[in-house]
Parts: C-alpha cells; structure tokens; sequence
C-alpha cells in the first residue's frame, strides 16, 4: 500500500514539473473578447486595446491603451490626441472594494465572481485565477489577483472573453514613454473633445452704447466691426464646410461692466443670399424693406424677394449686473463672476458653414455697457442636416435701436404678415419660433399672460401663450436686481417668455410638407395698452426648415 501510494506521489511530481515545464516556455497571453477589444498579458504587465477596424471611417475618437504595471501598482491610460501623447498613471490596490460572492465557469475556466459598485452602477467582475497572467480592460472598476474574462454592468455584459491564446511572445508591453502625464479630468476632456472643432467668433468684446456707425463696405474677413451705435458687434469668419451630421452649440459668455440692467441679447446670423441683407441695413435702414401698418413703416424686419433678415441663433437676457455690481451685498446671495448661455443650433447647420456673417446685439445706453465672448462648437455624431432648407420669415427685435430702427408697436392693430415663396416641394416643414413680451412696468406685457396665434395661408397652426416662471431660480446672477419689501426681487417676477439670465428656446411648430409656389405666414398677439411714457411690444423671429 505504501509502495503504491509512493508511486502515486512520483507521477504527480512528474506531472507538476511537465506542466511548470510546459508553462515557464509560454511567456505571455493573449485575451481575445466579443467586442472586439484585445489585452495582451507578459509576467507583470498588461496592455488593453481595441483594434480600429480596416476600411472604415476612422472616428473621431482617439484610440486608447491601458497599460497595467504590476511591479509599480500602477496602471496608464495613453493616447494621442491631434500629435501630442498624454496618459493618466493612477495607482491601485488588488482586490480594492472587490467583493467576491461566488464561482462561475466561462468556457470551461474556472472563475471567481467579484462584485462593486462605480458611481451608483453595479458590476460585476469574473477573473480566473487558474493561469500565469493577470489583467483586466477596466482597472477602474478594481484590479483582482487573476485574469478578467468578463465584466457585467447594470446586468448587462460589457466585456466577455471568447478565447485566450496562450503564446511564447515575451517582450515588454510598457513604452518607453507615457508622453505627458496629466491628471484624470484634463485627460479625459482631451478625449472627449478630440474631433471637437471649436471656432472663437467673440472674445471678451465690448457692447455698449459708443456712437459707433456702420463703414461703407463690409469686406474684411475676421475683422470685428462695431456697429449700430456700438451695441451691436458681428464678423466675417470661415465656418467647417462640411456640418453635415455635426452637432453644433453656441455658447455665450457675458458680463456687466457699466450697464447695471437686464437687457435683451441676441445671437445671430445674416444670410447674404440675395439682393439685399442686414449688413444693407446696418449701413442704412432706408436701404432694405420695411413693413408697412397703418401707414406707418418698420424696416428689416420682414423677408421679401430680395431682402432676408437676420436669422437668430439665440435669444438671451443679461443679468441685472453681473459681475460689474457684484460689491452689492445681499443677505444669503453668492454673486455669480458672469453668466454662460448655451443652446444647440444644430437646426441652423445649412446657414453654419462656409463663409458666414455672425453678429451679436446687447440692447443698451451704457458706454461701458457689457463684455461678451461666443464660440461655435462643431461636434462629430450629430444628426444628417445636408438635405434641410432654411427660410428666413421675420425678425421684430430692433436690433439697430441705438441707430433708429422703431420698436414693433404695431400688433395693437396688426398682425404681422409675411409672404414668401418656395420652388419645390418641401418635407417635414417646422417653424422655428422665438417670442418674448416686453413692457417693464405692472401693466405692460413684460408681466402680463398675451396668446400668441400663428396662421399659414389663413389658418390657424398653433396657438400659445409664452410664460417663464422659474425667474427666482437664478437670484445668485442679479447683484442689482431690486429687492422689494414683500421680501422679493425684481429678477424674481415671472415674464412673458424669458428671465434675467437665462436662454429662451425656440418653439418648434409642426407644419407639414409645404408645395411650391406662394404662402403667407401671419402672427397675431393682443398687444396691450400703452400708459403714460410706457409701452408694450414684441420681439418675435421665425424662420422654416424643411428637407427637399
């Protein structure tokens, strides 16, 4: 019995040593899984990637590596990004907040299942133990002392191994340099913003009442011209041709320097298409049509066969000064140093590319007035826009006040009428409608509900009555808002479609396909009655998109 069990013990010895033989001449592994990704084991070092594929169009993303150094308890994530290499190194403990709750087999491995949590998701990590090699695709979520063969998040499979290769490659996986090491939150904006394509139309320029006019011509690109008394600023810049499944945002940043008021800001773009445009009546509102009620004439604000008008890309009210009143103390209130408005305007991608005219307009008196800053961000993935058509309708925000141009008044006894003209079908058509009412004291419109109709070709396509009343939940931006002995502020009260500090959205008004040839496109809204000096009024845009 014991000579047989002697036997027994020398087989197994032979057979540890063949198998630790067989082993020491396979030096590495590699770890193959369903999504395509591959990690590559060597001794203590790991490297995970996943393959750009041949043939297709590469994506704007840049490629990553993660790089596990086991000796140093540390692991890399690398990439490059337009020609600079940068990488985060960030270190880790085995098993940290890994808790294993079982065994489970994964093509015939034996696995240890180990469970955490990550910002509120729920993972679960399967490892195998069983073989020479260590790594895992998301150090992140916890380094275990094995091989990770499949990562399950929220009870969906993230990471499964389908095969792993065992291989006698034995070189070292680590590069000889990281590039430049940078923390985790620089690392991932510079990933993230990649194929971001940011262009600076505004930066940190003054809009306040100067006197400024308008030169004979506008033919310098880049040049930043000041115009309409000072409180209106706009550009000639080259825009990405190619905006087609882009989506494109505009973000405004402002400040108060002299103007301690809130007033009506506007971001927009002017179409140059046809005979006449808004650069025509910057230089002179005489030069482009008007629109006529009861004899009297309010110029630019309508599109006509040879005129169109300014196309608005945002519609935004400044604080009640922001930044320049912030010594203004008030009990429980933080002052904000500026406010940042932001909006996608992916609708508006067939007028933002190529050569284009961007303006921005502060109504204001003020000299020192406000200081503004706009950038235009193109970023990859959006929707396919190639096929959409624009058309400019009306715009009644006085945008040339400070040069003469008269505020719409006229809705007390019209409706404001366009007719515009289309030479083929069109699809899908919408109106792009933005609307605020105006009349600051407790009678006028500023403060008061008033129905907005719009009719096409006669009939009635949508209804609305434009109303904000979230306007307290931006006190922190209003250092000089008037405080009131009810124990509220001025930027509190709720208004007719906007409040200090914030973005009105454009309506989005469901037309239907359109035929080619003539229509009319009314807007009426009860305009109310003036008292004393005051007055009411409206500022409205709309303009189409639709798709040949």
């Amino acid at each position: 019995m014991k000579k047989l069990q002697l036997i027994l013990l020398l087989l197994t010895t032979v057979a540890d040593l063949t198998a630790q033989v067989r082993a020491a001449k396979v030096t590495g592994a590699d770890v193959f899984y369903k999504n395509g990704a591959i990690l590559k084991s060597v001794a203590t070092q790991s490297l995970y990637y996943r393959p750009q594929q041949e043939g297709r169009r590469q994506s704007s993303t840049p490629q990553e590596f993660t790089y596990v150094d086991f000796a140093k308890m540390k692991y890399y994530q690398m990439t490059v990004v337009k020609g600079d290499t940068i990488a985060v190194e960030i270190p880790f403990e085995y098993d940290k907040n890994l808790t294993v709750t079982g065994s489970e087999k994964l093509n015939g491995w034996d696995c240890k299942v180990a469970r955490t949590s990550v910002n509120s998701n729920s993972i679960e990590i399967w490892y195998t133990e069983y073989l020479d090699y260590k790594g895992t695709p998301m150090p992140a979520w916890g380094v275990p002392r094995g091989l990770v063969v499949k990562i399950i998040r929220n009870g969906n499979t993230m990471f499964e191994a389908e095969r792993i290769d065992q291989t006698a490659f034995g070189k070292n996986l680590l590069p000889e340099s990281f590039g430049k090491i940078v923390d985790e939150a620089e690392y991932r904006w510079a990933i993230n913003n990649a194929g971001v394509q940011e262009i600076v139309i505004f930066n940190n320029d003054k809009i306040g009442f100067t006197g400024a006019v308008a030169p004979d011509n506008f033919d310098e690109e880049e040049k930043l011209y000041s115009v309409g008394g000072g409180t209106v600023i706009l550009k000639k810049v080259k825009l990405p041709e190619n905006t087609d499944r882009n989506s494109i945002f505009a973000e405004v940043s402002q400040y108060a320097v002299g103007d301690a008021y809130d007033r009506t800001g506007s971001i927009f773009v002017i179409p140059v298409g046809k005979e006449k445009s808004f650069l025509n009546a910057i230089q002179s509102l005489k030069n482009v049509p008007a629109f006529v009620s009861d004899s009297l004439t309010f110029p630019a604000l309508i599109s006509t066969a040879n005129y169109d008008v300014p196309v608005e890309l945002m519609r935004f009210f400044t604080t009640f000064g922001v930044r320049g009143y912030n010594h203004i103390k008030v009990k429980g209130q933080n002052w904000a140093d500026s406010v940042i408005y932001k909006t996608d305007v992916t609708h508006l991608a067939p007028l933002l590319k190529g050569e284009a005219w961007i303006g921005a307009y502060i109504g204001n008196w003020d000299s020192r007035g406000h200081n503004l800053s706009l950038k235009l961000k193109y970023h990859p993935g959006g929707r396919a826009n190639s096929q959409k058509v624009i058309i400019p309708l009306f715009n009644t925000l006085n945008i040339l006040e400070q040069a003469g141009q008269s505020y719409p008044t006229f809705f007390d006894r019209d409706s404001l009428r366009v007719s515009f003209d289309i030479t083929s079908d069109l699809r899908n058509v919408q109106m792009v409608y933005i609307t605020t009412g105006h009349g600051g004291w407790g009678g006028g419109d500023e403060f008061n509900q008033k129905l907005n109709t719009i009719y096409l070709d006669s009939r009635k396509v949508f209804s609305f009555i434009p109303w904000r009343e979230d306007c307290a939940s931006y006190r922190n931006l209003n250092p000089a808002s008037g405080n009131f002995n009810n124990g509220t502020s001025s930027s509190d009260l709720s208004r007719s479609n906007w409040c200090p500090g914030t973005v009105t959205n454009p309506v989005y008004i469901p037309i239907g396909d359109l035929k080619k040839g003539e229509h009319t496109v009314s807007v009426q809204i009860p305009l109310g009655k003036p008292e004393g000096g005051s007055f009411s009024y409206w500022c409205i845009s709309g303009f189409l998109i639709g798709e040949k």
